[in-house]
């Protein structure tokens, strides 16, 4: 047996093993972010809290949960634009409250003329596809949605317009791309003070031109985007500048409906969207998992197994790109093979005691991966939020521009950046025209007996699929809360870069640990996965393993419950009342 095990990793882990429950548990903190609420009337959990603040007030005005989603989507794009925006992709999930289902696929899109490149670029026009944010939240709300779109967007535009207090996570991001802002004149314009200095924490950033775009959205019901004055200045930078999108393209953008796939997964319902999107992988994962009796096992035998089966999940999508069958996708025989191949390690003689940090307790910023710098360079993106009203609808969305800034582009007078869609950032993903990458993203909702009780998604790149599958086994298998589920210490398979084929392979015998103070692993889980043949690497910066934002609700008491995750800055609120008619 090969004992691989640095002394580092082991003193990190006897440090964190070795403090008493009382030093592990931060105290609860008077003021801070809520991370985990409860309402009878709803519920909404994002990643920043002005938009989780505008998607609850919307419930509260009797929005339904579209509504809700819709304004919160906008609201983030404005808050929060390092992760996401109006000129990026997101999937979406609804469950009716009739209990059926629609996805929508508000992928940007590989434009008509696009010619690939000898070397892809890492970012500029040449990277922008045609933006579907906007398409698919006004499909959403047309379809779904009670309120006006005005009403809506007013928080969204109010916060462009008058400016919102720039949080310590989106100073630390906006400091790593400041090199990339000076480079692009609608940046400079939109971004930094004086066109050079950037905002600090604390600071109000204001975006005048944002907020005009976001006017014109609202007025015409995003009609503007795709064929009136934005689209002619999103046309026209492109031609300046050697982009490829037109006002054809733009005009021609749809979004479309999501594939819907799902599985029995020890008598819950997992539903989420396949290929482009990423939940065919969550299918697939939970599949292999099914096949051990995971609430037997101890927490390192658990998170060994759950490494296995992630990186069997991932490393699939580079055999089955398109996920045409879904048959396939949710092939019970394939996982029992797959699950035939994995180490079990033998139960470790003591359990290490684990301790939940409080909810409200406030994420250091000196101590959290702001930028992804654990996992290099764009390997820290997107962002989740899910919504649900009292009548049941619930909503559960991704969104992102993909890297740090996405393409690094904004064009002057529009005030949004793009998303990077080709180039080095996707080089494995299809490219042709007309297309639409492949992504990790996976709004997904489980439900038990025709009833919702989760609704969650994640952000993190390739680690929204390890957020996901763990906070739902954690929950089923395991027996936790939706608070103590998404707070518990998550591992994520290593990866080796390919230089030819650029992927990166996923290895289920290296894994990543969570080892953060308040609630890492512990020396006695690590030592178990080394016995059995594991490598092991530790991280300790918070926000490393995912972001997941959840929805619980107990169908006995018809209470919903929010939980933000503890290592960002993202809050849940519910309403304390409602013109909901439950």
């Amino acid at each position: 047996m090969n004992f691989r095990f640095p002394l580092s990793i082991i003193l990190i882990a006897l440090l964190f093993a070795c403090q008493p429950a009382s030093e592990q548990t931060a105290e609860p903190q008077e003021t801070g972010p809520v991370k985990y609420a409860s309402s009878a009337y709803g519920m909404v959990a994002a990643a920043q809290p002005l938009a989780t603040q505008a998607g609850n007030a919307i419930l509260e005005a009797g929005g339904n949960a579209a509504d809700a989603a819709v304004a919160t989507a906008f609201v983030i794009a404005v808050v929060e634009p390092t992760m996401n925006g109006i000129g990026g992709r997101n999937q979406i999930l609804v469950r009716k409250t009739d209990g059926s289902f629609q996805g929508y696929n508000g992928m940007t899109e590989v434009p008509a003329s696009y010619v690939l490149p000898e070397e892809p670029p890492a970012s500029g026009h040449g990277t922008v596809g045609t933006p579907g944010v906007v398409a698919a939240l006004i499909r959403l709300h047309k379809e779904h949605g009670s309120m006006p779109l005005e009403k809506l967007m007013e928080a969204a535009i109010g916060y462009a317009r008058e400016g919102f207090e720039v949080l310590p996570g989106e100073a630390a991001r906006h400091k790593i791309a400041h090199k990339a802002m000076m480079a692009d004149p609608g940046f400079r314009r939109q971004m930094l003070k004086q066109d050079s200095v950037l905002y600090k924490a604390g600071e109000t950033l204001r975006q005048p031109d944002l907020a005009q775009t976001l006017s014109r959205i609202s007025e015409t019901e995003g009609r503007d985007f795709y064929e009136g004055e934005t689209a002619e200045l999103i046309a026209s930078d492109m031609a300046a500048n050697g982009g490829y999108v037109s006002l054809e393209d733009l005009k021609n953008y749809k979004a479309l409906d999501a594939r819907y796939v799902s599985t029995n997964y020890r008598g819950y319902q997992i539903h989420s969207i396949p290929a482009p999107a990423g939940g065919g992988l969550i299918v697939k994962a939970l599949n292999i998992l099914e096949n051990f009796d995971l609430s037997a096992m101890t927490e390192s035998q658990w998170a060994a197994v759950m490494n296995q089966a992630l990186a069997i999940a991932m490393q699939s999508r580079f055999t089955d790109y398109y996920e045409p069958d879904l048959e396939i996708v949710k092939s019970k025989s394939w996982a029992a093979d797959q699950a035939k191949t994995m180490v079990i390690p033998k139960a470790e003689a003591n359990q290490s005691g684990r301790s939940l940090p409080p909810a409200n307790a406030e994420v250091l910023a000196q101590q959290t991966d702001w930028s992804g710098d654990t996992w290099g360079r764009d390997s820290h993106h997107t962002t989740h939020f899910v919504t649900a009203d009292c009548e049941g609808m619930v909503v559960s969305i991704t969104q992102t521009v993909g890297p740090l800034f996405g393409s690094k582009v904004i064009t002057p007078g529009a005030g949004f950046v793009y998303a990077s869609t080709m180039g080095s950032y996707l080089a494995s993903s299809d490219q042709a025209p007309g297309s639409r990458p492949r992504t990790t993203i996976a709004p997904t909702v489980v439900t038990k007996d025709g009833e919702t009780v989760m609704v969650l998604g994640a952000a993190g790149g390739i680690r929204i699929l390890s957020g996901i599958v763990q906070t739902i086994s954690r929950s089923i298998d395991r027996g936790m809360t939706l608070e103590e589920a998404v707070a518990a210490p998550r591992v994520h398979p290593g990866s080796i870069r390919d230089p030819e084929t650029r992927r990166n392979n996923a290895n289920g015998m290296n894994i990543n640990a969570e080892y953060t103070p308040e609630n890492g692993w512990a020396a006695t889980d690590s030592l178990s996965w080394v016995e059995a043949g594991f490598e092991v690497t530790p991280v300790t910066r918070y926000g490393a393993f995912a972001r997941v934002h959840a929805i619980g609700r107990d169908p006995k008491t018809n209470t919903w419950t929010g939980m933000a995750d503890l290592d960002w800055e993202g809050t849940a609120a519910g309403p304390n009342e409602s013109d909901c008619h439950q």
